[in-house]
């Protein structure tokens, strides 16, 4: 994201200043083509036809600046929500002061999480047996 920034409010921000910029532009270039050559008898059709072009940019750009000025105030409600969010959950799992505490693990009856756990180890008996009674 070499050209725009690296965050999407950045990226609204570049191109809300770029349709800006090019919304002006098109529309300053078609009023100077109008003035002009516009004023004149003998103009040719493609001056108006640019002209046209130009207008219909500058309408376009206009449209994109407004759309994007209303995705900066989405984003803008969504990061106040989320922050609100974040403190509303703080305080909800906020750590409660209680006299109560849990009794003590008891470990004597512990069921293995798997079945082949501690398994290998009879096998490690197995060897040493066997090894023993080969001498």
């Amino acid at each position: 994201m070499a050209f725009g920034g690296n965050t999407p409010e950045e990226q609204i921000n570049t191109n809300l200043f770029l349709n800006f910029l090019s919304g002006m532009v098109s529309l300053i270039l078609a009023t100077l083509l109008y003035a002009t050559f516009g004023l004149r008898g003998e103009t040719s059709p493609i001056i108006y036809i640019v002209a046209a072009f130009l207008l219909a940019m500058c309408g376009w750009q206009f449209s994109t600046f407004v759309v994007g000025l209303k995705l900066k105030k989405t984003f803008r409600k969504r990061k106040s929500n989320a922050e609100q969010a974040e403190l509303s959950d703080e305080k909800t799992f906020a750590a409660a002061n209680t006299k109560e505490l849990l009794n003590e693990a008891d470990f004597s009856d512990v069921v293995p999480t798997s079945v082949t756990e501690n398994t290998t180890k009879h096998l490690a008996e197995k060897i040493k047996r066997s090894s023993q009674t080969e001498k």
